[in-house]
This record gives structure tokens, sequence and C-alpha cells, in this order.
């Protein structure tokens, strides 16, 4: 019985309950709005963006800033461009002018986030040869883990190195699985 059921209820899955949708070409969706196409005007204006010193909400905004602080980030800001709100707006198009605003950030957090991960990973490796290693994972060992941290700041070169040897990966057989197999 309940392999009929499963084999229905994929029959059913497959076959899909709701009509496929049909999208609509051109201008009939959102007639009220500009067109979205890429376009490049004067070569930073983008469709439906414009340079933040031209843009009026952010000559507003820039207006009620008080502070230098302040007033330094919105003349930072005024060589960005702006959306109808007048905030500014990432670009992502490829271009290498544009590639502090995503790429940069991005990397950064693919290395910071490695850094935790391997610290984390080393910290449980060493704890492994520890008389306790249950209890390195209760009661952190801070001498232990700064030791780690700090050797983490060298992942990636860390990692290669592993992966040449082959001991960055470990072996299925030496995996514990939880609950029922």
């Amino acid at each position: 019985m309940r392999r009929i059921f499963a084999i229905t209820l994929s029959v059913i899955l497959i076959i899909g309950c709701a009509p496929a949708a049909k999208a609509a070409k051109g201008l009939v969706l959102n007639k009220d709005r500009p067109p979205t196409e890429f376009q490049v005007n004067s070569g930073e204006a983008v469709s439906g963006l414009t340079l933040c010193s031209e843009n009026e909400h952010f000559k507003d905004r820039a207006g009620l800033a008080s502070s230098s602080k302040d007033i330094a980030r919105f003349e930072r800001y005024s060589k960005a461009v702006c959306g109808d709100d007048g905030l500014p707006h990432l670009i992502v198009d490829g271009r290498i002018n544009h590639a502090g605003d995503i790429l940069i950030p991005a990397i950064c957090f693919v290395y910071i986030t490695g850094i935790i991960g391997w610290s984390g990973r080393s910290y449980l490796i060493a704890s492994r040869k520890e008389k306790n290693a249950w209890d390195n994972e209760i009661h952190i060992d801070f001498q232990l883990a700064r030791k780690c941290v700090i050797q983490a700041a060298a992942w990636p070169a860390l990692a290669d190195k592993e992966w040449r040897r082959g001991t960055l990966l470990e072996e299925d057989k030496n995996i514990p699985l939880n609950g029922p197999r």
C-alpha cells in the first residue's frame, strides 16, 4: 500500500497540479515603470539609475548631513549611482570599475569564514590528541584555540597542502553516522 501511494504521489507531482505560467512579452506587465534593459548612458548611469550627484532625493538627504563624517560619506556616495529613492545601488555588470562593490567584500567574506572554519577544524583535530578529547569540546582550551586561529590565517595554503597530501578529506568509513543505517 505504501508503494502504491508513493508511486501515485510521484506521478501527481511529476504531472503537476497547477497549470504552467505563461509570461507576457514586452511592456505588458509594468506599463507604468521604465524599461529595465541594460543601458549605459554617459559611462556611469545605468538604466533606471542616475549619478547620485545629479539625483534630487540624494541631494536632499545629503543636505541633512550635519557631522563631518556624514558629509564625507555623502561625498563618496555622490560618485555612485542612485535609484529614484535617492539611495546608492550596487552594479554588478562585469566591468572592472564596479569590482569593489561586490568582489572585494565577497573575497573578504570567504577568507574570514575560511579562517573560522579552518580554526575550528584544526582545534578539533588537535583536541583528538588529548587524553579526554571530548572535554576540550565542552571546556575550550583558549591557548590551543588562539594557536589554531593564528595558524588559520594561512588556511588557503594549508588546505592546498593537505589536498596535495591527501589528508584534507576523511574516508567515508571513518565518518560516524547518527541514527539507523
